[in-house]
Parts: structure tokens; C-alpha cells; sequence
């Protein structure tokens, strides 16, 4: 025999929209990690990439900056050399020597006349001299320069001697062209070239010549060949007091060094312009020439390129987000969609179907869900249908036995009273064990009448609050005399007189009489059984039954709760009972709105659990609430193939 099926509940009106959520969630979700990966993926490689561009970039520009210094430095140097080769005749000429040994007119005039033979022109307007051994100016070709340099060399001073004077205190009284320091004069980058005239190891004086800075096209086309348009050159002094441009402008010092090695690096101009520098000494000169370049020119293409990399990562995120939704639209819908329907089975309602889209083998797993969801609802309809064929015939068949039971027991009351002659004691004790047969077989009638009720969801409960502490004094009263009949021990842990339990007084004395017969029955002699109550904290209140018989495998613990199951059932151990007991007194607690349950291990005995709302304190005995209602069918369990319980 099963149980009635708990009825349908169609929730398809608000199954659509939770489907949809559930949808777009999971394809949102599948979307977004799918996104999230590729983003950190390009994120990390265009990164990589990004890095990497910078710094082969900066190695570059710094080889190419340290390449174009060495190359103008050599330039320089040449040049150098080739203004040492004219001064150098130029101090050879008797004319020379003529107007430093005795500093006449005529011998000036010649001195004169000998440079410029030689070509020495002025530069721009300044004026090749001719300086006396102590540094006063004799003569010059061009402009007067206006100032005496005033060396102050003393007599007898020894090798190698320095000139002291404004921009020569690096010069050195050596054979050969050397050149001053950088000085700013009116507006103009100036500096002196200077060559000793000896004559038989004697020092005569000095050929001197000024020049200036100026814009030189052809360097300015070499820079931007070596370096690029974003290189720019410069001279220093070597003690970084004058700076100037190629071009002769005024050059600003930079504000500080970030990074130097081997005369190259990084360095601050202003407050935030980073650039790279190189520079080189030309050599046997108190100058130094340097070249830089703008650290953001020279990132300006790898940053274009990182910025290309981030626009097509951007894409491809975009790329992949569509891809993502196609695939979820063709999987995660269909299998969402399955997922839902499979759920509303699985609450009862067998209408549910799910579109065959998708994929082949998503389509058949659809179709092969409809037809096994039309299925079950057929079965359901013809389940429900002999269910309550099953509860009629038992209502039917428990009125019908009980009318010939009744009057077996009053006739074997009245042969047992002598009211159809003496009987003897050996008839007496057999009308006895038919009057106990009979009752037996009204309490079986009993439970199956109740079963009945309870599936079709006839069963009316009166519900009020209820002392706990009384309701188990009574009960105690009552399951005495059968501990006392098996010598057992039965001992009821008092609680507090005002814990109230909201319940039907009648249906929960049921339930706890149901379980003290049972645990009387399957317990051996001389055991134990408790009954305790307590409150559990969340607004309920446990009621246990517990004895020290032999307990329940963990295996058939859920079996016992179904209908017709019981334990230990054998021709050498018959039972009472056709195990509804516990079936029905869990639907009983199901419609108080509690729950029945077992704590149990072979050897160590059984303890069940009845849990009820808890109820008002106060008169406790009297029902406050009344109300009466139907019992939601109970679903039909499948038929048990468990052993007999307890």
C-alpha cells in the first residue's frame, strides 16, 4: 500500500522570470570569466611587451646618444689639430719672434702681415693677438678686443707653467694650440685659442685668437642624423660653470643627476623632464661636449605601440565576450532551461517542458526529458487515482470490520459472564485470548483508518498550548503497568512547569504513547527508558523518548518512519503490530508543524526526538487557539523493500 501523492504545484508563472535570471546569470558569469581571463592575459603580455619595447628603446637611444658624442668629440679633435698645424707656423715665422723679441711698429706691422698670409682670419669680428710673455697685448688682426689679459707669470717659474687669467687659468705653456675655458661676453658664448712661441727653448709670448659659438647646419644635419630630431648638443666647462648650446646659446644646467656611469645616464630638467644624456672631454681642453635626448621623445613610439597593443586587447575582449554569449546562448540556455524544468518535477509539477534548441545532442537530452516528464505525470494520474481507490477500500474495509469485530467481543463478553451456561476455566482463558485478538484487531482497524485520513487530508487538528511536564505524568500513569509486567525501569526527567508546547493535545498524546509502547516492547527486561523534555534556543522544544534496548542500524534508521515496515519481523520473533505506529506519528508532528526524528547505534539503544513549536506559558491545559484544518496529502512513499522496523 502507498501513500497519497502530495498534489501538484504549478509555479510555471514565476518559473519564467527565475529561469531567466538563472540564464542570463550563468551566461553573464561564463561571459565575464571568459573576459576576465583574456583581459589579464593580454593585460600581462601587453605589459610584457610594453616593457620591454621601453627599455630596448631607452638602450637604443642611449648607444645612439654615446655613438654621436664620440663621433663629434673625434670631429673636434681633428679640428683641433688643424688650427694646431697653422698656429704652429705661424709661431715658426721670424716676423713673429721680430715683433715678441722688440715690439716696434714695423715689427708688428710684420707680425701682421704674416697672419694673414697665413690665413688666419678673424672670426665674426674678433681679433687674433699677439700677447707679450707676461700676457700684455702687442697686437691684433681685426677687432681690438678691448682688455688685457694680464698674466702675471712670474720669472722664473717651472714646467709646466699656467697662465692665470679670465678663461686661460687651464692653459698650460706647452708646444702646441690649446684652448680656454667657455665665458659669457655680452651675450656670446666666447673662449681662447692659444699657442706658446719659443725660440731656442726661450718662451717669446703668445698667438691668441677668440672665438665664438655659432650655428653650424652641418652639425645640427649630423645630430639629427646620429640621433634623431630629438637630440640636442652642448659644451660645458669641465667644472660645469658655463653651458651652451651648439648653436651658442645660453644652456640652463640641469637641476640634478639621476643615474651616471662612464659620463652617461639620466638626469632631471625642470621639475618633471626626464632625459638621457652622454657626454665626452675633448681631449687636451677644459671643455666637455654632451648631447640629450627627452626620456618622453624617446618613449613616444613604444607608447604608441602599447597603445595600439591595449586597442586591439580591447577588441579582441570584445571579440571574445560575443563568442562567450554564442556559446552560452547554444549550451548554458538550453541546460539552464533543463536544469529549471528538471526542478519543477522535482516539486511535482510533471508540465513542465524544455524547448528542444541547441545543439543535436542537446535537442535529443531535451526531447528524452519531455518524454520521460509526460511520463511520470502519467503514471502520476494513474498513481493518484489507485491511491485513492487504496484509501476508500481501506475506509470502506475499516467500517465494514469493525461492525462483525464488535460483536465478536460482545458475544465472547456475554458466554464469558454466563449468560449461555457455566463454562469452564479452559473456556474462560480462550474467550480471553479472543476478547484480546479482538482488540488487537480494532487498534490495526484503528491505525489504518487514521493512515487513511492523514493521505486524503481529512484530519482535523485542535490547536492549543500544552503543559509538557503534565502531559508526561499522565502518560506515565498509563505505560507503568507494561514496564512493571517486563521489569524495566521507566524514569521521567521533570522539567520546568511552565514549558508549553503549541500542539493538539490529543494527537501528541498519541505520538508519545506510540513511542513508550515501542521502546516497552523492543526493549529487553530490566532496561531503561526516559522521558525528558527542554527547550532548544530557536523556538522549539524537544521532547525525548529514550531507552537502552538494542538499538537501530543507521541503514534502516529512515525505514522505520515508512508505512508497514518493521523490525525484526521473523517466525521466531513475531511482533505486534503491522508497522504504522511511527508512519503515523510523524505525519501527526508533520501537521503540528514539528518533526520526528531518531538518534540511534546497534548495542547502544534508541532516542527519539519529537520537536514542536513552543507555546504560551500560562493555562496551558486549556486550548487557547482552536483550529481546524486539512492535513496537505502526504506524498506516497515507493514501496520499501527494507526490512520490518522498529
Amino acid at each position: 500500500m502507498q501513500k497519497q501523492l502530495a498534489p501538484a504545484t504549478n509555479e510555471a508563472s514565476g518559473e519564467g522570470g527565475h529561469l531567466k535570471r538563472y540564464r542570463l546569470s550563468a551566461a553573464q558569469a561564463l561571459s565575464l570569466a571568459s573576459t576576465g581571463i583574456v583581459a589579464a592575459v593580454l593585460a600581462v603580455a601587453i605589459l610584457v611587451v610594453s616593457a620591454t619595447l621601453r627599455r630596448s628603446t631607452l638602450r637604443d637611444a642611449q648607444i645612439g646618444l654615446d655613438r654621436s658624442v664620440r663621433q663629434l668629440a673625434s670631429v673636434t679633435a681633428n679640428n683641433m689639430r688643424a688650427g694646431q698645424l697653422r698656429f704652429a707656423r705661424a709661431a715658426e715665422d721670424p716676423s713673429i719672434h721680430s715683433a715678441l723679441a722688440s715690439p716696434t711698429a714695423a715689427n708688428l706691422h710684420a707680425a701682421r702681415t704674416v697672419l694673414r698670409r697665413l690665413g688666419i682670419q678673424p672670426d665674426s669680428g674678433l681679433p687674433v693677438e699677439v700677447w707679450g710673455e707676461t700676457g700684455e697685448k702687442l697686437g691684433s688682426v681685426g677687432s681690438d678686443s678691448g682688455e688685457t689679459v694680464g698674466l702675471n707669470i712670474p720669472a722664473e717659474t717651472p714646467e709646466p707653467e699656467t697662465l692665470v687669467g679670465r678663461g686661460l687659468d687651464s692653459l698650460r705653456i706647452v708646444d702646441s694650440v690649446q684652448i680656454g675655458e667657455l665665458q659669457r661676453v655680452g651675450g656670446r658664448s666666447l673662449f681662447w685659442l692659444v699657442i706658446p712661441v719659443r725660440d731656442d727653448g726661450k718662451l717669446l709670448g703668445f698667438i691668441a685668437t677668440r672665438r665664438h659659438i655659432s650655428p653650424n647646419p652641418q652639425t645640427e644635419a649630423t645630430i639629427r642624423e646620429l640621433s634623431g630630431n630629438s637630440a640636442t648638443g652642448y659644451w660645458r666647462n669641465v667644472d660645469g660653470s658655463t653651458w651652451t648650446s651648439f648653436g651658442g646659446f645660453p644652456e640652463t644646467p640641469p637641476n640634478s643627476v639621476l643615474t651616471v656611469h662612464d659620463g652617461k645616464g639620466e638626469r632631471l630638467r625642470g621639475i618633471a623632464n626626464r632625459v638621457l644624456f652622454s657626454e665626452g672631454r675633448i681631449a687636451g681642453t677644459p671643455l666637455v661636449l654632451g648631447m640629450e635626448a627627452p626620456r618622453s621623445a624617446i618613449l613616444a613610439a613604444p607608447n604608441a605601440t602599447a597603445r595600439q597593443l591595449a586597442l586591439l586587447g580591447v577588441m579582441l575582449m570584445a571579440l571574445a565576450a560575443f563568442l562567450t554569449w554564442l556559446v552560452a546562448r547554444n549550451m548554458l540556455f538550453p541546460l539552464g532551461e533543463l536544469t529549471n524544468a528538471a526542478d519543477s518535477v522535482a516539486r511535482g509539477d510533471y508540465s513542465a517542458r524544455v524547448p528542444a534548441i541547441g545543439r543535436q545532442e542537446l535537442v535529443r537530452l531535451a526531447s528524452s526529458f519531455n518524454r520521460m516528464a509526460q511520463q511520470i505525470g502519467e503514471d502520476r494520474k494513474l498513481l493518484e487515482t489507485a491511491n485513492r481507490a487504496k484509501s476508500d477500500f481501506l475506509a470502506s474495509m475499516s467500517h465494514e470490520l469493525r461492525t462483525p469485530l464488535n460483536a465478536i467481543g460482545g458475544y465472547a463478553e456475554l458466554i464469558e459472564m454466563g449468560v449461555r451456561g457455566p463454562i469452564t476455566e479452559e473456556q474462560r482463558r480462550d474467550l480471553g485470548r479472543i476478547r484480546t485478538s479482538q482488540s488487537h484487531l480494532l487498534g490495526l482497524i484503528g491505525s489504518l483508518l487514521d493512515l487513511s485520513r492523514i493521505e486524503s487530508g481529512q484530519l482535523s487538528y485542535s490547536m492549543g498550548d500544552v503543559a509538557v511536564d503534565s502531559l508526561l505524568d499522565s502518560l506515565e500513569a498509563l505505560v507503568l503497568p507494561q514496564t512493571k509486567a517486563k521489569q524495566q525501569t521507566l524514569i521521567h526527567r521533570r522539567c520546568a512547569a511552565d514549558l508549553t508546547v503549541f500542539a493538539d493535545r490529543e494527537k501528541l498524546r498519541q505520538i508519545l504513547l506510540n513511542l513508550l509502547s515501542n521502546a516497552v516492547r523492543y526493549s529487553p527486561r530490566w532496561a531503561t527508558i526516559t522521558m525528558s523534555a527542554q527547550a532548544n534556543g530557536n523556538g522549539t522544544i524537544v521532547i525525548e523518548v529514550a531507552d537502552t534496548g538494542p538499538g537501530i542500524p543507521h541503514d534502516r534508521q529512515r525505514a522505520i518512519f515508512e508505512p508497514f515496515v518493521q523490525l525484526d519481523r521473523s517466525l521466531v520473533s513475531p511482533s505486534e503490530g503491522i508497522g504504522l505506529g511511527l508512519s503515523i506519528s510523524r505525519d501527526l508532528a508533520h501537521g503540528m508543524k514539528g518533526e520526528l526524528t531518531v538518534t540511534s547505534a546497534p548495542g547502544e539503544g534508541s532516542c527519539f526526538q519529537l520537536t514542536l513549536p513552543v507555546g504560551v506559558a500560562g493555562e496551558a491545559t486549556q486550548v487557547v487557539q482552536t483550529e481546524a484544518y486539512s492535513v496537505p496529502a502526504v506524498p506516497a512513499p515507493q514501496p520499501a523493500a527494507a526490512p520490518d522496523s522498529h
